[in-house]
């Protein structure tokens, strides 16, 4: 008898389809990775977007101006500086009376400033939220808080707690502005 060499028809149909099933497989493995790659860049976009305008906000609660008597927001008379701070804490959500030595102890003398917006960039919406609140001991805590939505799905929110003490040093018996005492923050 003769012996045969080389593969039958049916054994390489059969190794072609476990090729191919093999293939398959490894196929729908990089589909995913890649699907889970773009939703990772999506979702680093969003970040990114909600970043800056964490920093943006921020950098409108930390500003502060000097400005020449007899001005109603001069918060430190002795350097004639006017925190931005103030107004974002007692104007947002809503406006409340300030401690009697700020603003004179009324609303009316604090800036209009948005508590709250949406804006667009890039492929993102960003919705923000900034509220002032008592903190432990009532010194005075602003709350900054961004959420950005890509059009594609991935939704990141941050936020940054900045209090008076970033905006103004420790308050002394001489200087206590524009922190409120321990106990008289927002109610």
């Amino acid at each position: 008898m003769k012996k045969r060499q080389g593969l039958t028809l049916l054994e390489t149909l059969i190794a072609l389809a476990v090729l191919g099933i093999a293939f398959g497989a490894l196929l729908m493995s990089q589909l995913s990775n890649l699907r889970v790659s773009a939703q990772n860049r999506y979702a680093t976009d969003a970040k990114a977007a909600a970043v800056r305008v964490l920093e943006q906000k921020s950098s409108e609660v930390l500003k502060s101006d000097i400005l020449m008597p007899p001005s109603v927001y001069i918060d430190d008379p002795s350097t004639n500086r006017s925190f931005y701070f103030v107004d974002y804490y007692f104007g947002c959500p809503s406006r409340v009376n300030p401690p009697p030595p700020l603003r004179s102890g009324s609303q009316d003398n604090l800036r209009q400033v948005t508590c709250s917006g949406q804006e667009r960039q890039g492929n993102s919406t960003i919705d923000w939220l900034i509220f002032g609140e008592g903190g432990t001991l009532g010194e005075g805590v602003l709350t900054i808080v961004v959420t950005a939505t890509h059009d594609r799905g991935p939704k990141v929110t941050m936020g940054r707690r900045v209090t008076c003490y970033d905006v103004y040093p420790s308050p002394t018996q001489d200087k206590p502005a524009p922190c409120p005492p321990p106990g008289g923050g927002r109610p």
